[in-house]
């Protein structure tokens, strides 16, 4: 199995996949896979199958395969697990979904599957979030109301704005802790809005005085899921987060039924953040250690 780099180019593959395939996780985004390709050494192989994605660099794990109509489930796990083995690679999956876990013991698989806490990703009703109804989410519509109050601000989509989000994301960065992974982030956001043709996304910024002081990076996945990359504000500015999240909603969200806001990585206060928007559901994610049943695949 001949593993190649992600590159632009690389889209048209994926997306032969890709569209066909219904899924609300981030984990099979182009552009969250594009995004963090360097620090996560994305790889991947396609065939007649099945599409292959490994992550990593110190550890490599490969995803599950992902499917093209038509292809043998049979036939890509067998392939995949003839890798591993070959290379001497442990016999693990990550970010594996419910269905992956249920599709590999259809086939026969013996595994163990162990709940990625810090992987399950946030999945909220996009109307709840644009209203901010009920009882849960009223302490969220007083900072909404208290930004629109308080400031006089405008909106722009962000393929009109896209050097005021890099200067932006650039000042957001210089004042951060400068982590690796914030690091990464800044040249995918930077990556992203020079190449904004190339990607499904949408998003605004948002201007006071002239200035940007925020904006959002989305990317419609299907008609059941629009997915939120990136969220950049001043937090100096009471409210300008939560109008940014019912803001880009309103824009973008018509008609879509959830908008997946991604995992929180164990970081405490992210976890925080994500926690108090009161997820519908959490998209759970797995990672599997295989441990038999490799020979006897059914529909071989």
């Amino acid at each position: 199995m001949e593993l190649y780099d992600l590159d632009l180019a690389s889209r048209a593959i994926f997306d032969g996949y890709l569209k066909p395939f219904r899924y609300i996780a981030s984990t099979y985004s182009f552009t969250n896979l594009y995004l963090w390709r360097r620090m996560q050494n994305i790889r991947f192989h396609a065939d007649d199958d099945a599409l292959y994605i490994v992550k990593g660099r110190d550890n490599p794990t490969f995803l599950p395969p992902v499917l093209r109509d038509g292809g043998s489930p049979a036939r890509s796990y067998s392939k995949l697990v003839s890798h591993l083995k070959e290379n001497g690679m442990p016999l693990k999956i990550r970010d594996a979904r419910n269905e992956d876990v249920e599709l590999m013991l259809s086939l026969g698989l013996e595994l163990e599957a162990t709940e990625d806490i810090d992987n399950n990703e946030y999945v909220y009703l996009v109307e709840k979030l644009r209203t901010f109804s009920g009882k849960k989410l009223h302490g969220k519509k007083n900072h909404y109301n208290n930004f629109i109050k308080n400031y006089e601000y405008e909106t722009k989509p962000l393929e009109d704005s896209r050097e005021e989000a890099k200067e932006f994301a650039r000042k957001w960065f210089s004042e951060s802790s400068q982590s690796e992974g914030l690091r990464e982030e800044l040249n995918g956001i930077i990556e992203l809005l020079d190449n904004i043709k190339d990607f499904n996304i949408v998003g605004l910024s948002v201007f006071i005085d002239g200035h940007c002081h925020g904006f959002t990076i989305m990317e419609i996945l299907n008609k059941d899921c629009i997915l939120n990359h990136i969220e950049k504000a001043d937090q100096s500015i009471n409210g300008l987060y939560t109008f940014i999240i019912k803001t880009v909603l309103d824009h973008y969200g018509e008609g879509i039924q959830y908008t997946n806001r991604e995992q929180d990585l164990g970081i405490p206060g992210l976890r925080k953040s994500k926690q108090s928007l009161h997820p519908e559901f959490m998209e759970k994610k797995f990672l599997v250690n295989l441990t038999g049943g490799f020979d006897n695949l059914k529909g071989l």
